[in-house]
């Protein structure tokens, strides 16, 4: 009857578990759901901060770390059972002959710590109270006749951190400057466009890597991901957690790459349930959810910077190598095997795109979603499997740059830019255009330090980009569409 209260059913509570997230019972949560999904991205972002944080203090004021394509190894800290002393040690070395009787002095605060002349192998080592910031100086006057320092001017690091109870390895490049020494070849202009065309393969390959992931989400999605970069910074940081000296396990770079994919692979999917999925289920548009992902940019990014610090740093393992010659070509072994894990790893997501039924799904949302769909395909699945294997491949691309520079906070924001490059001129949406794009802007951005300075190289990329564009807007393998 009319003035009758009407009794409500009562409110069904939803908690979260995995049933929920998964399940159809998500569905039945009302509108609550995307409160819980964010807070589990929450809670997954805070479980890796946590361990994160159990790297070292925030922002620890550390130097760069020095580049040297010299070869060094650590020498034995204690006996066995002992457990390790600070100290600071190096290997001098011009090419593979050691430097002999050269005298490097490490002092503190103006009082001198030690001092120790390099061996017969080239070697010395300087034990140190413990962690502090130290000043290591290598004598000038004691250099033997026929080498040199690579940089001549650089005879001081004037702030080098050690961290922990551990060896910290300084390195000082040489070169050998007359015929009783040995020399570096002098490359002729050919020899170095040819090296510079190499390296440009490398930084290609690693760009076209990211740029797969990228350019499959925007073809299943409709987003253009302004996180992906952090993904990319994010598999560079989890191993070097895991082969750093300063805490870890150590397990090594080899013993950490399939836990680097896992993870990267696990915080893709995280995104994808708990904050992409809901956004898309309450009909938000693409330019609302490329706001979103700016903003999920920044906060990776700075909280990276919190947690890691702002200095760059270099993995314990393969950061410095003698260069292997073959033919006129001249790199570090670490840059022979990262090219042909990237080659490998693009030629299988060629052939898993090809030839599985993944595939063969992932190709069909990417072209046409509604019609995927009414074809019987499952396509948040395919969703969910493209938002973990390219969160996977990034995160992979961000530790093979790595292994061949150095690991900084914001390294993939600075590679963002290159990777929507790629993306765009291969051809928006096309994994295979990813690819091509990310080896010819590599490739151009390298060479073009021949006549450019260095700083420049990713602005001629973009340029080239440009260029492209204006005579084959829809990228070098992408497809037209009409309009209108």
């Amino acid at each position: 009857m009319r003035g009758t209260p009407r009794r409500r059913a009562p409110a069904r509570r939803c908690s979260y578990t995995p049933a929920i997230v998964s399940g159809a019972d998500l569905r039945a949560c009302g509108g609550s759901r995307l409160a819980r999904a964010v807070g589990a991205v929450a809670a997954v972002a805070a479980a890796v901060l946590g361990i994160l944080l159990g790297v070292g203090p925030a922002g620890a004021a550390e130097p760069a770390v020095p580049t040297s394509r010299q070869p060094v190894a650590p020498p034995s800290t204690a006996s066995s059972g002992s457990t390790a002393a600070a100290s600071i040690f190096g290997d001098l070395r011009a090419g593979d002959v050691p430097v002999v009787g050269v005298r490097v002095t490490v002092k503190s605060g103006g009082a001198t710590i030690g001092a120790a002349t390099s061996d017969s192998e080239g070697r010395f080592e300087v034990r140190v109270p413990g962690p502090a910031t130290y000043q290591v100086s290598i004598d000038a006057a004691s250099i033997p006749p026929g080498f040199a320092l690579v940089d001549s001017s650089r005879t001081e690091l004037p702030r080098f951190r050690v961290y922990g109870q551990n060896p910290q390895r300084v390195l000082f490049p040489f070169v050998g400057i007359s015929s009783s020494a040995p020399h570096y070849d002098v490359q002729s202009r050919w020899e170095r466009m040819l090296n510079l065309a190499v390296g440009g393969v490398r930084l290609g390959l690693i760009i076209g890597l990211c740029a797969v992931g990228l350019s499959l989400v925007y073809g299943t999605t409709g987003l253009v991901n302004f996180a992906h970069g952090e993904l990319v910074t994010f598999g560079a940081l989890v191993a070097w957690f895991l082969d750093t000296s300063t805490g870890g396990p150590r397990i090594g770079l080899l013993a950490a790459l399939p836990l680097v994919i896992v993870a990267g692979g696990l915080l893709g999917g995280a995104l994808e349930v708990g904050l992409w999925r809901p956004l898309v289920r309450r009909r938000t548009g693409n330019l609302s959810r490329m706001l979103v992902s700016i903003g999920l940019s920044i906060f990776l990014r700075y909280g990276y910077q919190i947690v890691y610090g702002g200095n760059a740093r270099a993995y314990r393992q393969y950061s410095a190598q003698a260069p292997t010659r073959i033919g006129p070509i001249e790199l570090p072994v670490r840059d022979y095997v990262v090219m042909a894990a990237c080659a490998l790893v693009l030629v299988t997501i060629a052939l898993v795109l090809e030839r599985t039924r993944l595939g063969i799904a992932i190709r069909a949302v990417a072209d046409e979603r509604d019609l995927a769909a009414s074809s019987g395909i499952d396509t948040r699945r395919v969703v969910l499997a493209v938002w973990m294997g390219g969160a996977a491949l990034s995160a992979l691309g961000g530790m093979l740059l790595g292994v061949s520079e150095t690991v900084q906070w914001n390294m993939g924001y600075r590679l963002l830019l290159t990777i929507f490059a790629a993306v765009v001129l291969g051809g928006l949406g096309s994994a295979y255009g990813a690819m091509a794009g990310g080896l010819v802007v590599g490739v151009a951005s390298e060479v073009s330090t021949y006549w450019l300075p260095a700083d420049f190289k990713f602005a001629i990329a973009l340029g080239m980009l440009i260029l492209v564009l204006l005579v084959r807007p829809q990228g070098i393998l992408g497809a037209r569409e009409r309009i209108g």
